[in-house]
């Protein structure tokens, strides 16, 4: 692995950290030193012991994913479905929304178990489109999202 892909791996953890508001300490501090390596070694082997780190403390979903969109751009989507799954499971919870709030008929109908079953499917829609727009080049990847119009 060369050292730019591994300082954008620990990049992209650091995004998903603050993305879902989560403080360690040794987790933190241990990326800060990977992220001043200087050579390709070092890195990786900041890298494991970064990764060895998150599993041990069952932080696995903090991992940049193995998309294949770059790091910047899944730290972004992370940070909005972190967001959508706020906001859907406030949404959810209000009033008699829960019991009004229907499955798709292909995904089998029916009301939802939970908030979080609907706050999941909100934030993994929410993903596919934006991964959609980013792929078809009417997003940049960036936040605040900005759709714009497909050029070519």
């Amino acid at each position: 692995m060369d050292l730019e892909r591994t300082l954008s791996r620990m990049t992209g953890l650091q995004a998903n950290m603050k993305a879902q508001k989560i403080k360690n300490a040794a987790l933190e501090n241990t990326i800060k030193a990977g992220l001043e390596a200087t050579d390709e070694k070092s890195a990786d082997q900041f890298w494991a012991s970064i990764r060895a780190l998150v599993k041990a403390m069952s932080l696995d979903d903090l991992l940049p994913s193995r998309s294949t969109l770059p790091e910047n751009v899944q730290a972004s989507i992370n940070a909005i479905k972190a967001e959508i799954v706020e906001a859907s499971t406030n949404f959810y919870n209000h009033g008699s929304v829960s019991s009004v709030i229907f499955k798709h008929g292909k995904s089998g109908g029916g009301l939802f178990a939970d908030a979080d079953e609907y706050a999941t499917m909100m934030a993994n829609m929410t993903a596919g489109k934006l991964r959609q727009h980013y792929n078809n080049k009417t997003w940049d990847g960036s936040l605040p999202v900005a759709i714009t119009e497909a050029t070519e």
